[in-house]
């Protein structure tokens, strides 16, 4: 079976308490018509095999993991997959929990689970925070570590020109940075934002943020020129993740386009996407 699964932007990114060492975050989400393509066919053994992303060891490429946890959850028997990538690496997109949640989505179709099982909803939540948030997709609140997740529907669609650097930020990175900040900006109100957002408010955009921009830009200078250029053009840019992904956001597609024009036109790497309402979709 072959499957899309698409990848996510923060809306917002609000970092509450720190609790065992981990960062409790408030964040809304969305799934965009940007995707890695996952094919899968099942085995007569346990064996796993991955193809598909040559730089990754099978140490750490989380299709792999996530299809050998399955195996030792269920007992079930391997498979043979193959990862298309479309999703840039390391741009706060949400790539690699994309892939560890189509792997489970495929391994549940392959070898008949139950995916709103709760050994499903664990298996997840123990391959990454928010595997359970692109298992699904669309409007999501996630909250703890990123696997407490509530799902909600876009009263519209939303529509954005995503800019991407080719360089990475890691979340640990950013979130040591975080800590160090002085002054951090007031939390977006999510419970408002998602009555906007489902109720077909306008001016939602205005109160994106991430909480994690800042600690970002201090690590580097990798997206100085954009964002000067941004505040010159009097735009506002947000971060999605912690990097190295930024985005101008719009309700309306035909000024995304034109903003995503004006960016390539400067020398920057940008493309328009838009929102969809599912994190996975079979393909025929």
């Amino acid at each position: 079976m072959k499957v899309k699964v698409y990848a996510k932007l923060n809306l917002t990114l609000n970092v509450t308490e720190r609790r065992n060492g981990f960062h409790d975050i408030d964040s809304l989400a969305v799934s965009v018509d940007i995707y890695d393509e996952i094919q899968a066919s099942p085995r007569s053994d346990r064996t796993v095999t991955v193809c598909g992303i040559p730089s990754v060891n099978d140490a750490d490429n989380s299709a792999y993991k996530a299809a050998c946890a399955f195996v030792r959850a269920f007992g079930s028997c391997g498979a043979d997959i193959t990862v298309s990538k479309g999703i840039p690496f390391a741009a706060g997109m949400g790539g690699s929990s994309a892939d560890a949640a189509a792997v489970v989505y495929c391994m549940c179709k392959l070898y008949g689970a139950d995916i709103s099982s709760r050994k499903v909803y664990d298996l997840c939540a123990a391959l990454g925070s928010d595997v359970n948030y692109m298992l699904r997709g669309g409007l999501g609140r996630l909250r703890g570590k990123g696997d407490d997740v509530q799902l909600y529907r876009l009263a519209r669609p939303l529509y954005f020109a995503l800019t991407t650097f080719g360089v990475g930020i890691s979340s640990k990175e950013a979130y040591s940075a975080f800590d160090l900040l002085s002054v951090c900006q007031p939390p977006a109100d999510n419970v408002k934002l998602l009555n906007m957002l489902t109720n077909g408010g306008a001016n939602a955009v205005a109160l994106f943020n991430n909480h994690l921009q800042a600690a970002s830009v201090s690590l580097s200078d990798y997206a100085r020129e954009y964002l000067c250029f941004i505040a010159e053009h009097g735009l506002s840019a947000n971060m999605t993740g912690s990097g190295s992904a930024y985005y101008v956001a719009f309700d309306n597609e035909a000024q995304a386009r034109g903003t995503a024009e004006l960016l390539r036109g400067a020398g920057f790497n940008t493309v328009v996407c838009s929102t969809v309402n599912n994190g996975i979709e079979e393909e025929i």
